[in-house]
């Protein structure tokens, strides 16, 4: 593993272990078995080392949802809005991802980062669901998923996650 992952690693635990209150970066090289002045050969402060665990967290995001989307993409009538919904619950299977989605929310809500990067994945994932099923069923999905996502991470409780997706999935395919 390169030192560059090796921070962005260790980062990741310190926030899944810690809490984003306790993230920073002196325990991220303490973590990664390595000198604060080292990290910044890669990162030049903190906010760089938070936006390169966003970017991380997108392009998990990403390869799961084209994982999903593959599977779907010759027998759906609306394969990225499947993939969209399976991927995202995918997601929630994974303690350090849902960790590290919260830790990265508490730095937008926080101001530590700016939300270019998230509004940015919104407007992608927007583009590509309103062709399959409508501007309004797409803002419908992506609240109804934001609401399964924001129960997992505040550990509110929530509703037959199954139940809820097959309604979901009924409703969107209403007219397909």
């Amino acid at each position: 593993m390169s030192s560059r992952n090796l921070i962005i690693k260790s980062a990741i635990d310190v926030i899944s272990e810690e809490g984003i209150q306790n993230y920073s970066l002196a325990k991220v090289a303490k973590k990664a078995g390595m000198t604060k002045a080292a990290i910044f050969y890669y990162f030049k402060n903190k906010e760089e080392l938070t936006k390169s665990l966003i970017t991380y967290t997108i392009d998990a995001y990403n390869e799961i949802l084209m994982k999903e989307y593959e599977k779907r993409k010759n027998h759906s009538k609306i394969p990225f809005t499947e993939a969209y919904i399976a991927g995202n619950l995918r997601q929630l299977e994974d303690a350090d991802l849902i960790g590290l989605h919260a830790a990265l929310l508490a730095s937008v809500i926080t101001q530590d980062v700016d939300n270019e990067e998230w509004n940015a994945v919104y407007d992608e994932d927007f583009s590509r669901l309103a062709p399959e099923i409508g501007p309004e069923k797409s803002h419908f999905v992506r609240y109804t998923i934001d609401g399964i996502w924001h129960s997992h991470i505040l550990g509110i409780k929530q509703a037959d996650t199954q139940k809820v997706v097959e309604e979901l999935l009924d409703f969107v395919s209403e007219g397909k």
